[in-house]
């Protein structure tokens, strides 16, 4: 069996589409056209329908109004199915591979060609591999791999499948700038093989390092579209979301107690790399940036000090307790954002009910005369953290992947924690809390970060974005391979240190706690 041949004479359009979710009105009258061989960049804000316009174009959502043609012909897909049929699939932002499942398996349990024999998938999926220039073990678990292996094993996958259009939702909010170079130099690869992508972001810089064409959605409606050469970030970003604020301005505070300590600690994962000999210590009122490139341990470090997993050796020491559960650290005032929103919401619960999760867990009973009053408390929250739809009844499902990661900030910094002085959070352990965020809302985040710290929170901020944690960050540490191979303050911090550190190389630093 062959891998499908691609043609280069079929672009997708679709015109005056508009779509509606009861009173929410996600599309008004959008054009796009995305022509083969060509990355089409998708941006906008949060909720300004990006996603709703990318299920349109897999068959995953119906319009409401519109038309739309693939090569010249009339296309109206019932389903996703009926999108890959015609060569057009989507890689969501929420990765669908299954992790307990090799890429063979994963394929052979989504393929519409019916492959039945593993090694007829293997060798499609080999020839396809070798035809996108890209090096991914497809015989192990998915989990083991790394994010960008992942990301990679998944664009692989819808290859074989025989698309010809992809459709990718924030394919880069996971990674750092290394493992974004390398997705990027593979998408230019298969545009040169004549696949059309859509790439959907709120990365400027992407839109201008791999982008041949760009379309800014604003509110449900298309206000920009042309080539993406000579069209500066500023510019980008002004037609996403007008004038920003500026930031929370920053100032001196001073270093409080130690609040939150790991302390030699080694943990092994199944996903990530494990800790060695780890000792860092978060302190009132300083926020503590972790980098390093995707697979370093940095998704362990946030496990082992959440109390998520325990330390094979070394200790996690909390006030005046030692080595405490997930729920201890949880009544304690620890906010956790997890890199995989997936594990911090359910997908059928609706916004109020998660915004009152924790509310059980610390022993807090609501009076039933309140009751009436949460789906009031949730409007007022869901609109400060601004949560597009701001439906109370809604399922946190049913929000875009942006919104999504604003309801999780809502709930761990939007909240009144029990057993603190004043509400705020003692500790605040983030990984990529801003990742899938348009600019504004990713700014008003940081604010809130910020806040916490201001308040007297110890801050651990993890991200790819190094601009980001130099932004905020009292003190940015580095991971290398599990091991704290580098802890600087912030005006100690340079690129060059804290990049040098990321490899490998000597940062001539200093740990310091």
């Amino acid at each position: 069996m062959t891998a499908p041949v691609i043609t280069t004479d079929r672009a997708l359009a679709a015109r005056s589409v508009s779509k509606a979710f009861g009173a929410v009105r996600a599309l008004d009258d959008v054009d796009i056209v995305v022509h083969p061989g060509t990355v089409h960049a998708l941006v906008g804000e949060n909720g300004a329908g990006k996603s709703t316009l990318a299920k349109i174009l897999a068959g995953i959502e119906s319009a409401d109004a519109g038309r739309m043609t693939f090569g010249g012909a009339a296309y109206a897909p019932r389903d996703r199915a009926e999108g890959k049929a015609r060569g057009v699939n989507m890689v969501p932002q929420q990765l669908s591979l299954v992790g307990e499942l090799s890429l063979v398996e994963n394929f052979l349990l989504v393929g519409e060609r019916r492959i039945a024999r593993r090694g007829a998938a293997r060798r499609l999926l080999t020839e396809t591999l070798g035809r996108a220039g890209v090096s991914v073990d497809i015989d192990v678990p998915t989990a083991s791999l790394s994010q960008a292996h992942r990301q990679l094993g998944e664009i692989v996958v819808a290859l074989a499948e025989g698309a010809t259009t992809l459709i990718l939702d924030e394919p880069t909010a996971s990674l750092g700038p290394v493992e974004v170079g390398g997705l990027f130099a593979h998408l230019r690869q298969l545009c040169d093989l004549g696949t059309a992508i859509v790439l959907i972001t709120h990365r400027l810089d992407e839109v201008r390092a791999v982008a041949d064409e760009v379309t800014v959605l604003s509110h449900g409606r298309r206000v920009h579209h042309g080539p993406a050469r000579g069209l500066s970030a500023n510019e980008v970003a002004r037609l996403m979301v007008g004038e920003l604020p500026d930031p929370a301005p920053r100032t001196p505070r001073p270093r409080g107690e130690a609040v939150l300590a790991a302390e030699a600690v080694s943990a092994a994962s199944d996903t990530d790399s494990a800790l060695h000999d780890v000792t860092l210590t978060l302190h009132a009122g300083e926020i503590v940036g972790v980098a390093g490139v995707a697979g370093s341990g940095q998704n362990t470090l946030l496990d082992v000090l959440s109390g998520i997993r325990r330390p094979s050796s070394g200790r996690l020491v909390f006030g005046d307790r030692t080595d405490p559960r997930a729920v201890e650290l949880l009544r304690g005032g620890v906010a956790w954002i997890p890199e995989e929103r997936s594990e911090g919401l359910v997908a059928t619960m609706n916004l109020a009910d998660t915004l009152a999760l924790y509310d059980a867990a610390q022993g807090a009973a609501e009076p039933r005369a309140e009751r009436g009053s949460r789906r009031e408390r949730a409007t007022t929250a869901l609109a400060g953290f601004d949560v597009r739809p701001p439906v109370p009844t809604l399922a946190a499902g049913g929000l875009s992947g942006g919104n999504q990661q604003k309801l999780l900030a809502a709930r761990e910094l939007g909240r009144r924690w029990q057993g603190t002085t004043d509400g705020a959070p003692r500790a605040v352990l983030a990984y990529g809390p801003t990742q899938g965020l348009d600019l504004r809302a990713a700014q008003a985040i940081r604010d809130r970060l910020v806040d916490a710290a201001e308040a007297g929170a110890a801050v651990l901020v993890a991200s790819h974005d190094l601009e980001e944690i130099r932004a905020i960050a009292d003190r940015v540490v580095v991971l290398f391979s599990g091991r704290l191979v580098a802890d600087l303050p912030a005006d100690e911090a340079t690129t060059e240190r804290v990049g040098a550190a990321m490899a490998g190389l000597d940062a001539d630093t200093e740990e310091t706690t």
